[in-house]
């Protein structure tokens, strides 16, 4: 039996391309090393899904090597070349070592790495142990779904990420007779040395050296080598492939990379690789997905939450633009010369959502999100287009483009080996032209969802500023403040205020919406919302207490307001949603108009701008909506909720009344 070892290669008398040289082919990405591992390996694990597999299962496991598992591991790293009989200095202290790190990433219902174990072999349908293992930048014989890159690139990011340049892959496939079957090898990507007269490339292979090559362990002899590297194995005959990059550098992405730049703890490194799947992945990840990917970290063997839409407010906006995308309903992006539809867009503005991870800090989001998620066909996120912020700091929005599927190729080939950006520079003719429309259409949203647009089109003209402050100042100030007007004396009869600092539901302040809204409620059937903070419009109707003061129907009470007006957002759009209290039978009609700065109801919206309106009403006992402004009750007096569409920058007076 062959003794395992390692193979060091020389340089052939038709040369070869040096370690260093594989490395360089990333170039100097801007994300960090844990940022760019999360991408690439999920990446790789998505475009190696099974045809008929739901769910892919990826995992990111840092883990500290067992006492039980030490003496296998400085084993591995003791000895020298077969070939050179040199020891590498690198190796001896991981030899040496007390304790060992190790970052395993695994994915499972994927493929595995099939195909010849030798470069120069014959042509086949599968090569994905060449192009992983062997070879550089080679897609033949690469998966034909939506592709996200090659294997070649991607691995240059695991390697950069181990201190000593050392990958092990543990894979299970089936081969071309349906046979289950494993195989075990090191990778190392050193430096290039000489050794005598013979230079060497500073490629490494840990297997079953040969006279040209280094064959991996296979079947039972693969799966022992993982075993007594405590490297976790398959159930029954699943395929898959993990990936285990030695000594990892945990160097802290947020400071600035230096030699004293101190490296994060195993728990924190968690949490960060966590946070970078779930702000990378997260459109395959979705719960509600036909095949998507389910994604694991843990340290140490503590298992680490991934964020979702679940949990993270930002993350939820996303979704819900990325759905309206998926469901066709957003709007068509189109070049007009020559006439070619890009993609599809979609949006969702927010409010208090803030983004304070550092992974996402990474990715160039911080704070309220003014981003676009751009998306081609497999779907990860390629990058977040940053647009204008909005007036108000907590304010964002939140959009969604993805390329139609006819011209993923043509944006494929626009991005750089590191897939997060779309250069049309890279490309000629119309390819080049579809790209650099798509960035201008996409500055063209983002510019009319944060406001610049009308921002840019005000004309500022010679009036009396402070008749102006008087009668508009409710619309300068921010939530919860008072505005530039006079301050209101006192409230109107009949009519409560709601501080913008209370808290609301579900955390929001009471009296705040997304869009930039104050809430005022009222108890005499009308709730009033103010853009950017300022006071209630006039009105009556209803005197404290309840009773009638004119108009209603003698005997039959009215139906009353509960608190004041408060914000949601439903299915990624934001709306004003008020407490109503019944009392059956009764026939109720909710109704909305925008008012004017002198509380008079405005006549005809401006043009292209949609004015507010009654969504329907909401049964809280079960969430259940009835559409329209008209709600029938005949039981015994309750509780429901009127839905209004939120519009920003008006003031809007909801009425509700009891119709006979």
């Amino acid at each position: 039996m062959t003794e395992a070892g390692w193979y060091a290669q020389p340089f052939r008398a038709d040369g070869g391309i040096t370690a260093g040289g594989l490395l360089s082919q990333l170039g100097s990405p801007g994300l960090s090393r844990l940022t760019l591992l999360v991408r690439e390996a999920a990446q790789n694990s998505w475009d190696a899904r099974l045809p008929d597999q739901g769910v892919v299962r990826f995992r990111l496991d840092l883990a500290t090597v067992g006492a039980g598992h030490g003496a296998a591991w400085r084993r591995l790293f003791a000895g020298g070349s077969s070939r050179s009989g040199r020891s590498d200095g690198m190796f001896r202290p991981l030899a040496q070592a007390k304790s060992l790190r190790y970052l395993a990433i695994s994915d499972r219902g994927t493929l595995g790495l099939a195909g010849p174990t030798r470069s120069d072999a014959g042509k086949t349908a599968r090569r994905e142990w060449a192009r992983f293992v062997l070879n550089s930048g080679d897609r033949d014989g690469g998966t034909r779904s939506a592709s996200g890159g090659t294997f070649g690139y991607g691995k240059s990011a695991l390697f950069r990420m181990s201190k000593v340049g050392c990958v092990l892959a543990y894979t299970r496939f089936r081969d071309d007779d349906g046979r289950v079957r494993s195989r075990f090898i090191g990778v190392a990507i050193r430096e290039s040395f000489w050794d005598g007269e013979t230079r060497y490339t500073g490629r490494h292979w840990w297997g079953l050296p040969e006279a040209e090559h280094c064959e991996p362990l296979t079947d039972t002899r693969a799966d022992a080598a993982a075993r007594e590297l405590g490297i976790p194995g398959f159930a029954g005959e699943e395929t898959g492939t993990t990936l285990v990059v030695v000594d990892p550098d945990l160097t802290d992405p947020t400071l600035p990379d230096s030699d004293t730049t101190p490296e994060l703890s195993v728990a924190e490194a968690g949490t960060y690789l966590a946070d970078a799947a779930a702000w990378n992945l997260w459109p395959i990840l979705l719960g509600d997905r036909d095949r998507r990917m389910s994604v694991t970290v843990t340290a140490n063997g503590v298992d680490v939450p991934v964020p979702d839409e679940g949990s993270d407010a930002a993350l939820a906006f996303f979704a819900g633009a990325y759905r309206q995308v998926a469901d066709g309903t957003g709007p068509v992006l189109a070049c007009g010369k020559p006439y070619k539809e890009l993609g599809r867009f979609a949006h969702a503005f927010t409010f208090g959502a803030l983004v304070t991870s550092p992974a996402a800090r990474d990715l160039g989001i911080e704070g309220a999100p003014r981003h676009v998620c751009l998306l081609r066909g497999p779907e990860l996120v390629v990058r977040y287009l940053p647009g204008p912020e909005r007036s108000n700091p907590d304010a964002g929005y939140a959009a969604v483009f993805r390329v139609r599927a006819e011209l993923d190729e043509t944006f494929a080939r626009a991005e750089p080996p590191t897939h997060d950006a779309w250069e049309y520079q890279q490309l000629q003719g119309r390819e080049a032209t579809f790209v650099r429309t798509a960035g201008r259409r996409l500055k063209e949203q983002c510019d009319r969802l944060s406001g610049a647009q009308a921002r840019k089109a005000v004309k500022v003209g010679s009036y009396a500023m402070g008749s102006v402050a008087q009668r508009l100042g409710h619309l300068l100030a921010g939530p919860g403040g008072t505005g530039s007007a006079v301050p209101l004396s006192g409230a109107h009869p009949g009519t409560a205020r709601t501080g913008g600092n209370a808290a609301g539901p579900g955390g929001q302040p009471a009296g705040v919406d997304p869009a930039g809204f104050t809430v005022a409620p009222g108890s005499d059937g009308h709730g009033r919302v103010v853009a950017d903070g300022g006071g209630a419009a006039p009105g009556g109707g209803t005197a404290p207490g309840g009773a009638a003061t004119g108009g209603g129907r003698s005997g039959v009470r009215r139906p009353s307001l509960i608190a004041g007006p408060r914000f949601e957002v439903i299915d990624g759009r934001p709306y004003v949603v008020q407490r109503v209290r019944v009392h059956g039978p009764d026939r109720v009609e909710g109704t909305v108009r925008v008012l004017t700065g002198d509380g008079v109801a405005e006549g005809a919206s401006p043009t292209g701008v949609t004015p507010p309106e009654v969504h329907g009403w909401r049964l809280p006992s079960d969430g259940s909506l009835v559409a329209g402004e008209v709600f029938y009750h005949a039981g015994d007096a309750t509780e429901v909720d009127l839905i209004v569409t939120a519009v920003a920058d008006v003031l809007v007076d909801i009425n509700v009344v009891g119709r006979a």
